[in-house]
């Protein structure tokens, strides 16, 4: 399995292997800045449905979903210096 982190990694096949997997994947995906549908949007000054209007037609960076909808800073960074959004 290919996880987006970059990180290939084998199928856990025991229940202590699937714990340490959640466990590593859980640390991976929390070390790095994340910002909620409302911090986006006050970031950004849209609304809920302007930033999932942005997302559909591909202007906006996809959202990690981990539980519920999560953007890494870096993808949002990385989208101002291209262009596709800004900030107000």
């Amino acid at each position: 399995m290919l996880l987006k982190t970059g990180y290939v990694v084998k199928k856990p096949e025991t229940l202590r292997e699937l714990i340490a997997f959640v466990m590593r994947l859980e640390r991976v995906l929390l070390a790095q800045p994340r910002l909620h549908v409302k911090d986006v949007c006050l970031r950004y000054g849209f609304t809920k449905s302007s930033l999932y209007r942005h997302l559909r037609t591909g202007r906006f960076p996809r959202p990690v979903r981990f539980v519920g909808p999560l953007w890494r800073l870096e993808d949002l960074e990385r989208a101002e210096i291209a262009g596709r959004i800004r900030r107000p």
